[in-house]
């Protein structure tokens, strides 16, 4: 049966909750015999999982069960049971004793069983006498036929007692194993949505912390626009208007002089100064884009650079029209990433070509900056202006890809995803 099964494969928790089952069954049927072998497979199974006075308990039961019952042919095996119990705990006092009472007990059952197998033979025999008997007188008066029939409806009647009893503990048995699998079952979807709701407070709790970060990010390139336009409007109107002065200051001081070469360089540099002052401020200050439209105004901010510098610029924006409709935020940020890009390779690249590509898809708008230049090597990447580009990516949702090398130059390409950023 199941009991049996769990206790060959050693699975003695198990084990000791349906042999307890199976005992409560049949105390109700009074199966003493049958439960003189539950409590000797539960002493084993409980000496098995280290409880040593639960399982002296139930070989104690089964013993004095057996006594009452004149049931003798299972006490030799509970009494060795008991004293290999106590030879583990190390009582090799009563392990020797039950040792001995086991091997009595043993010794007094075969003498038993021999005489109890000769009356058995004793019995066929005159079983098998009177049989004859009664044929003899069948033959002869053809009496008993009443008291056969009698035998055969008691027959019957045992047999279906005991397979309605069978049938009773097959049922039974099925309903405990049907609700055993339904609790386990039910259990199991608990955990399971104990696991669900888990994952999504994490997921919550994560977005919360992704959603402060980018706000952060925000609110900290929001004040670095607005220092960019504060210092832009200082060197303009402060160091630009003082060029200014001084350059004029300087003509008049030197208006009868202005053919030397030494006047020359000096109106040079300062003229020079005034231009980079004009172009630093110009790109300090927020780009505004409604004027020229942003294609344009990026177009122009890269033909200045490219007429003034040794580099040779190719800036491709298509479509035009769809990408001068994107919304201002999202077009302000896309200058400055283009902005850091562009300063980056005149500052580190030692580039003579360069180029700079947007080119708008149905759900991103796709970056790419290349040149001829040195490369950077990879320890780099951290730098100052890349992580300014990384935070504002952040913020959109963008990605980011580099491939540079000494001999062919440096890649960039960069997605910015639509759907979420307008």
């Amino acid at each position: 049966n199941l009991s049996q099964m769990l206790v060959k494969e050693e699975k003695y928790d198990e084990a000791v909750i349906s042999l307890k089952k199976t005992l409560s069954l049949l105390k109700e049927v009074e199966f003493t015999s049958d439960m003189v072998i539950i409590l000797n497979d539960l002493g084993l199974c409980e000496s098995k999982l280290g409880h040593t006075k639960k399982a002296i308990s139930y070989f104690e039961q089964a013993l004095q069960m057996g006594e009452e019952q004149a049931i003798k042919q299972y006490k030799s095996d509970i009494y060795k049971n008991l004293s290999q119990l106590y030879q583990d705990e190390g009582d090799y006092k009563k392990a020797l004793a039950f040792y001995e009472k086991g091997v009595s007990t043993l010794s007094q059952q075969n003498s038993l069983d021999k005489e109890k197998y000769v009356a058995e033979l004793q019995e066929r025999y005159e079983t098998q006498l009177k049989e004859t008997r009664i044929n003899l007188l069948e033959k002869e008066q053809k009496l008993g036929e009443a008291e056969l029939q009698k035998a055969e409806l008691t027959a019957k009647r045992q047999r279906l007692i005991r397979n309605v009893f069978i049938a009773g503990f097959i049922l039974v048995l099925l309903s405990l194993l049907i609700l055993r699998h339904q609790y386990v079952k039910r259990l199991k979807v608990q955990q399971e949505l104990s696991l669900q709701r888990e994952e999504n407070a994490d997921q919550k709790i994560n977005q919360m912390i992704k959603d402060y970060r980018l706000s952060a990010v925000e609110r900290y390139q929001q004040g670095q626009d607005e220092e960019r336009a504060r210092l832009a409007r200082e060197i303009h109107d402060g160091i630009g208007s003082d060029l200014a002065g001084i350059k004029i200051a300087f003509e008049h001081y030197v208006e009868d002089q202005q053919e030397k070469p030494q006047t020359k360089r000096i109106l040079t540099a300062i003229n020079n100064a005034c231009t980079d002052v004009r172009g630093l401020s110009h790109q300090l200050h927020p780009p505004a884009f409604a004027a020229l439209g942003f294609t344009n105004f990026l177009g122009d901010f890269i033909d200045q650079i490219s007429a003034s510098d040794t580099i040779d610029f190719q800036t491709f924006f298509y479509p035009e029209e769809d990408i001068n409709k994107l919304p201002d935020a999202l077009l302000a940020d896309v200058y400055r990433v283009v902005q850091e890009l562009v300063n980056n390779i005149l500052k580190h690249a030692e580039a003579t070509n360069a180029e700079v590509q947007l080119t708008k898809h149905y759900d991103h708008l796709n970056i790419v900056v290349n040149d001829n230049g040195k490369g950077f090597q990879e320890h780099k990447k951290q730098g100052i202006g890349l992580r300014n580009i990384k935070e504002r990516l952040s913020k959109m949702k963008g990605t980011l890809d580099i491939d540079s090398s000494a001999s062919s130059g440096t890649s960039i390409t960069i997605d910015i995803p639509l759907k979420q950023t307008m």
